[in-house]
């Protein structure tokens, strides 16, 4: 059962999070391109990343904040399923450059911040 409530406090914070920063950051463009979701998708991928190597590297924590961290916060900071919409819609509109480079860009950009947060700390620890 705490697991449960581990996931779900973490989600609720992953995806307020999410919710404010893309605003944020998206509220800096006059564009209509997702750069608030792609700032999301990156640097959770890389946040997650980091946190990878060390939490399956060590008991320090719980199975609880391991949970809380990845799937609670990270997943829902990272949900595929706004990016999903956000590349959909683009198609919808018939904005296909837009979709494609957008899809590109997150799938590449967030796989290499997931990379190069592993191998950071990989290669501190």
């Amino acid at each position: 059962m705490y697991l449960i409530l581990s996931i779900a406090i973490g989600g609720a914070i992953g995806a307020t999070s999410r919710y404010i920063l893309s605003n944020a950051i998206q509220g800096l463009s006059s564009s209509p391109f997702p750069y608030g979701m792609l700032v999301c998708n990156i640097l959770g991928s890389l946040i997650l990343g980091l946190l990878y190597d060390s939490l399956a590297k060590t008991d320090f924590f719980s199975d609880n904040m391991k949970v809380f961290l990845q799937v609670g916060i990270l997943g829902s900071f990272t949900t595929f399923s706004a990016f999903s919409l956000e590349a959909f819609i683009m198609f919808e509109k018939a904005d296909y450059i837009t979709a494609v480079t957008f899809i590109l860009l997150s799938v590449v950009l967030s796989i290499s911040g997931l990379m190069l947060g592993v191998n950071f700390i990989r290669l501190v620890f």
